[in-house]
């Protein structure tokens, strides 16, 4: 199990390329995600293009996967891994024809089955199930892990739990043994700063002995 770490939704001072290549010594990271949440393209746009240098050479050294969030004419500008897409945005299918059958495409499937079934027979090549837990932005949406544990005995393709994850509640994660846990807030907003929270999370993870996991 690895974290699939994601950008704040918009700019802050622990959020910058030092800070990023910090954190990636400590924890083990498949996935970055740049999720920019401005309404407009052009600030989305801004967002990425402030950093995109910088952490895209840190993601070639480190194997890290680059993605973006939503955004086709993003994905467009720049050189991703892939893109991440809800149920809002447009289809796998698309990204698949516009940017090729190697580039990545995520889908977030919220808690359902049938979202998983047509993500995977779209040619996703992971999905993502959440929110696990409330989240500043998503109170009172957390999905029911209970029904969860029973949709993942049947998926096949590698699958992303997100929302809400903090150093308390990773734990009650772990049983849904998920390829990738995502973690944002807990990360960059840590009262005690980016670092101490890399390294609780470390401990966790290595208490549990997925540090090293593939």
């Amino acid at each position: 199990m690895k974290i699939y770490l994601i950008s704040p939704p918009k700019l802050i001072k622990s959020f910058n390329s030092k800070v990023f290549d910090t954190i990636t010594d400590v924890i083990p990271v498949e996935y970055f995600q740049f999720r920019p949440k401005f309404k407009l393209l052009k600030d989305r746009l801004s967002f990425v293009e402030k950093h995109y240098e910088s952490f895209s050479r840190i993601c070639k050294k480190k194997k890290i996967k680059l993605i973006i969030n939503d955004d086709f004419e993003i994905a467009e500008e720049f050189s991703f891994n892939g893109i991440h897409l809800g149920q809002n945005d447009k289809s796998c299918k698309d990204a698949k024809e516009k940017f090729g059958k190697e580039f990545i495409v995520g889908v977030s499937c919220s808690n359902s089955e049938n979202l998983y079934k047509k993500a995977k027979s779209d040619g996703a090549d992971y999905v993502a199930f959440g929110p696990a837990f409330d989240s500043k932005t998503k109170k009172g949406l957390s999905i029911n892990l209970g029904n969860l544990k029973k949709i993942i005995k049947r998926i096949e393709l590698p699958f992303v739990l997100i929302g809400g994850v903090n150093h308390k509640n990773i734990k009650n994660l772990f049983h849904l043994e998920p390829n990738y846990i995502a973690i944002i807030d807990s990360l960059w907003n840590f009262k005690d700063g980016t670092q101490n929270s890399a390294y609780q999370f470390k401990k966790i993870l290595r208490d549990k002995n997925y540090e090293n996991d593939s």
